[in-house]
């Protein structure tokens, strides 16, 4: 789908985004969110590997993607215990209903410290994508922790997020290092844009920003908040 930079302010003012119609806003992610342009570009396809999700204490979400393969699973997987990496995958696990669940701080290296809280002797399913880029299951397997790994989903670069047309003054916002991958591989990074990464791995996937401005809280609400703090006064920042 293209979008003309007119197109795009105009969507903008009709989402109530009228202080920022002048630097649109870009979510580069999976899913879109509320008053923003969103760039799909990523596939998700999931894959259905058979568990027995009986030898289990629990599941470990670091990821909404992660909940959505759980679902189409014929189990009451809601009566596990959930460790989610983020306050935004245990209110979309919450919302699934999930029963029982803790969270981290946003990041994959806290889940040891949550692990830390439970007892050692049960078995944990870590739901994970093909590629993962945290370390923390070997972390949690050194501290005595049985974590088994299911890759229940693949990311994929969509190809038809490469007809955008993005302004030249835009706010880009990338939720993980998969969304840098498939962006660069489609369009180059301005210097005259700005950049919000929704966390510090997500940051340190970059290698061609001039700066890149990272979220106070590892979530597309906070990340977006930046962003619109940066449309109105990017000498603030």
């Amino acid at each position: 789908m293209l979008f003309t930079i007119s197109a795009l302010n105009h969507l903008q003012r009709l989402s109530g985004n009228k202080a920022h119609s002048l630097r649109p806003i870009y979510l580069i992610s999976k899913t879109p969110y509320e008053g923003v342009i969103h760039i799909p570009i990523l596939t998700i396809s999931f894959l259905n590997p058979p568990i027995d999700f009986t030898q289990y204490e629990g599941v470990i979400f670091t990821s909404k993607q992660a909940v959505m393969a759980i679902e189409k699973y014929s189990l009451d997987w809601e009566t596990l215990k959930c460790i989610c990496v983020s306050e935004g995958t245990a209110a979309f696990a919450a919302d699934a209903g999930a029963k029982d669940v803790e969270v981290g701080d946003g990041y994959g290296r806290s889940i040891p410290s949550v692990l830390n809280g439970k007892k050692r002797s049960g078995k944990w399913l870590y739901l994970r994508p093909k590629v993962v880029a945290s370390e923390w299951v070997d972390v949690a397997r050194n501290e005595g922790f049985h974590i088994d790994e299911a890759i229940v989903y693949e990311t994929t670069c969509n190809e038809e997020a490469k007809e955008y047309t993005i302004d030249k003054d835009a706010v880009l916002v990338f939720t993980s290092p998969s969304s840098i991958e498939c962006f660069c591989a489609s369009y180059p990074i301005l210097s005259t844009y700005s950049i919000v990464a929704i966390g510090k791995t997500t940051r340190d996937a970059f290698n061609n920003a001039k700066e890149v401005h990272v979220s106070p809280q590892t979530s597309v609400p906070s990340a977006i908040e930046l962003a619109r703090k940066i449309a109105k006064d990017p000498s603030a920042f």
